[in-house]
C-alpha cells in the first residue's frame, strides 16, 4: 500500500467516523422523516469528503516539511549538483527538481570549468519504475552549437541517506545514456547527484562546486 491510498484511507475513516456521529444525531430528531436524514448525511458526508481532500493536498503541496513526510525516501524537490570527467576536462551540472503529490519534474544546465553554461536539459517524461530501477528521459540542448539531443538517466535513490523524517535523501547514484548526435549510445556512469546546501543562490552553488577539488564523483564510463 503507496503513502496515497493511506491517506486516502484516513480521509474516508474520518468521513465514516462523521457519518456515524451525524446519524446519531439526526435519529435524535424525531419529527425529521428517514429519507430527510438520509439525504442531509450522503450530501454533507460527500461534501466534507471532498473538502478534506483538498485541503489536505494543498497543505501537502504548500510545505516542503509535509511533501517530505509525504514522499519520505522519495522527496527529491530541491537543487542538486554533480560533476563529471569527459575528455580529460571537468564538467559540472545542477539539476531542479520540482516535486508535488503526484508529479515529478526536471531542469538544468551543465557548466564548464569556468562557471559558463553549456548546456540545458529538460525532463519529458515522468520518473518511472522499469525493473525496479527508476528512469526519466530528457531533452538536452548544446549551447554552443545549438544541437539538441535525448537522454536516459537511471536513478538509485539512497534511503540510508535520508537525514530525517522531514527530509529527504541527500544522493543519488546514476546512470545515464545519450541518444542522438555525435554522442549516440554514450554511456555515462557512477554519476552521484547531492542535495544543495539549502540557503544558496545557484551562483554561490556553482562556485562551491568549482571550487571543490575532491575527486570527481562521475565519470565517462
Amino acid at each position: 500500500m503507496n503513502i496515497l491510498e493511506k491517506v486516502n484511507i484516513a480521509i474516508l475513516l474520518v468521513t465514516v467516523l462523521y457519518i456515524m456521529a451525524l446519524s446519531n444525531r439526526l435519529a435524535e430528531i424525531e419529527d425529521l422523516r428517514p429519507l430527510v436524514r438520509w439525504f442531509i448525511t450522503f450530501f454533507t458526508s460527500v461534501g466534507l469528503f471532498r473538502l478534506f481532500i483538498l485541503l489536505v493536498y494543498w497543505l501537502i503541496r504548500r510545505s516542503d516539511a509535509l511533501l517530505a513526510l509525504y514522499h519520505r525516501n522519495r522527496f527529491l524537490k530541491g537543487v542538486w549538483t554533480y560533476c563529471y570527467k569527459a575528455n580529460g576536462t571537468l564538467n559540472y551540472g545542477i539539476w531542479r527538481i520540482a516535486q508535488d503529490v503526484s508529479s515529478l519534474s526536471i531542469t538544468g544546465y551543465g557548466v564548464d570549468a569556468s562557471g559558463k553554461m553549456d548546456s540545458y536539459f529538460r525532463s519529458i517524461s515522468q520518473v518511472f519504475e522499469h525493473q525496479g530501477v527508476d528512469e526519466i528521459t530528457f531533452a538536452r540542448t548544446d549551447i554552443a552549437s545549438g544541437d539538441e539531443h535525448y537522454s536516459k538517466s537511471m536513478l538509485y535513490i539512497d534511503p540510508l541517506s535520508r537525514g530525517g523524517w522531514l527530509s529527504g535523501p541527500t544522493d543519488i547514484r546514476a546512470q545515464s545514456v545519450l541518444f542522438g548526435y555525435d554522442e549516440d549510445g554514450v554511456r555515462h556512469a557512477e554519476l552521484v547527484l547531492q542535495r544543495a546546501e539549502k540557503g544558496l543562490s545557484e551562483r554561490e552553488i556553482v562556485e562551491r562546486l568549482i571550487a571543490c577539488t575532491e575527486t570527481p564523483k562521475f565519470r565517462a564510463a
